[in-house]
């Protein structure tokens, strides 16, 4: 949000001044400069606070093809396979996340690296790059929402507009960089496959035939006393019970009219007959973020544990966990395999968890829509708890406004069975956190040396570095 002018499609400057602009590297719009033929290396990170980034490079030229982006590695893990996109194929890249894709330049020209629109629905995308015959657009493709903090102007469509309505505004797609294809040609291969196996993780034959010693359900809600909610009867069953448990004194003196909750999907709290505004009442654990306590008392190093992660709500919540790379083995329930049936899972430490699923054909399924008559959208995945990372750290939303709010919970690794994690935060200890963390400016410990020689750290609850 620099205060420059809007960016055209083209990718020139032009209109009035606007507050709103995405940067590469810093940089509003820069120019890269490639030879014919060549193949670059691009890490791409999606650094926004909640944008959805829907990739595609296409050519300034009409008419002509532009460039696919060649998928090699998610969140620094090397891919067995290349997930090859064509130029009109969007690549979605949560908040948080990090791919790094190949690009082989084409004839000379302009070209246009763009970030699609993700609220008309006219794009319908996949969070995954995997594609085949049956899923051409990926699996569960759909709308890939786009969250703003509505405090600036935003590109146009809003959410449940369309691109006709964005006649001489600011509108998708935005240009996020300038390629320029010049120069004597310089013909590259693209790399072959099967690309390197990444070491320091299990191999995904192991992380597939390993019974888990665990399985668990974690679960996104959002919960609201502002109109959209209250008029399309949205609520979830839990919203009711814990909008009394986190009320103005929670709050330290006002209420919050909406909770952005990560919880135990199995905490399924107890029937309360009679009651519209609370229709589930005693559920055990925090739907909020506590740093005194971990999700799971029970999580053990050298395990390996099957996780699936809902989302009730109506756009996709970037799922981060700290220090332990997940291998994703479904989303919305369907597995990531080939249409011979080959399994394709993908590590990452960053995925989008798609948006309650709605059916193509049913004639409610608009925006907005009451969120329990619909299926939440999912992700499952395999995860090792790699001794090294015995402590406690956290998982959460990477939507930065929804984990400031609590939507977040601890985890501990224990070094065994029964054995503490060595966070020795508790009650008491939380209490004089800020205070310690003005006084000392972020550099103090949290966990005991017991377990492991602990680091300083900036403000987090992990003992090993993330």
């Amino acid at each position: 949000m620099d205060g420059g002018p809007t960016v055209a499609r083209d990718g020139s400057f032009t209109g009035p001044p606007s507050r709103f602009s995405y940067t590469t590297n810093g940089v509003a719009n820069p120019t890269l400069h490639m030879r014919p033929g060549e193949v670059q290396r691009w890490r791409l990170l999606n650094a926004t606070d909640g944008d959805n980034l829907q990739l595609v490079l296409v050519s300034n030229e009409k008419g002509k093809e532009g460039l696919g982006l060649n998928v090699v590695a998610m969140d620094a893990i090397t891919v067995p396979e290349t997930y090859r996109l064509t130029s009109g194929d969007p690549l979605v890249i949560g908040p948080g996340q990090r791919y790094d894709v190949m690009i082989k330049a084409g004839q000379p020209g302009t070209y246009l690296l763009q970030t699609r629109d993700p609220n008309s629905g006219a794009v319908q995308a996949s969070v995954s790059p995997y594609r085949d015959s049956n899923f051409p657009k990926g699996i569960g493709a759909s709308t890939r929402v786009s969250r703003h903090s509505n405090d600036f102007p935003v590109p146009c469509p809003a959410l449940g507009e369309h691109l006709s309505d964005c006649a001489g505004k600011f509108s998708y797609p935005v240009t996020l960089a300038t390629i320029e294809v010049y120069g004597r040609a310089k013909d590259m291969d693209l790399p072959a496959d099967p690309l390197p196996t990444p070491k320091g993780l299990p191999s995904i034959d192991t992380m597939l035939s390993r019974t888990p010693d665990a399985v668990r359900n974690v679960v996104f809600e959002l919960c609201g006393k502002v109109d959209d909610f209250k008029k399309f009867a949205a609520n979830l069953p839990s919203c009711g019970w814990y909008f009394a448990k986190y009320d103005a004194a929670y709050w330290g003196g006002l209420p919050f009219n909406d909770l952005q909750m990560m919880r135990d999907a199995d905490d399924v709290g107890q029937p309360n007959p009679g009651s519209q505004d609370m229709p589930r009442v005693n559920f055990k654990k925090e739907g909020l973020f506590d740093p005194t306590q971990p999700l799971f008392p029970d999580m053990i190093a050298g395990n390996y544990e099957e996780w699936t992660v809902y989302n009730r709500s109506l756009s996709d919540h970037p799922f981060h966990l700290h220090q332990n790379h997940v291998l994703i083995t479904k989303i919305n329930g369907i597995p990531l395999q080939s249409k011979e049936g080959v399994p394709r899972p993908e590590w990452h430490d960053t995925l989008n968890v798609p948006a309650i699923v709605c059916p193509t054909k049913d004639p409610g399924c608009t925006n907005p829509v009451n969120v329990n008559n619909f299926p939440p959208g999912s992700i499952t995945f395999r995860t090792y708890f790699n001794p090294v990372t015995v402590g406690c750290f956290v998982a959460h939303c990477h939507t930065l406004d929804h984990e400031d709010l609590g939507m977040m919970q601890r985890m501990d690794i224990l070094p065994a069975k029964d054995a503490p994690s060595g966070c020795v935060l508790d009650g008491d200890h939380a209490a004089g956190i800020v205070e310690r963390l003005l006084a000392s400016r972020g550099s103090f410990q949290i966990c005991s040396a017991a377990v492991r020689q602990s680091r300083p750290i900036s403000g987090g609850l992990t003992s090993p570095a993330n």
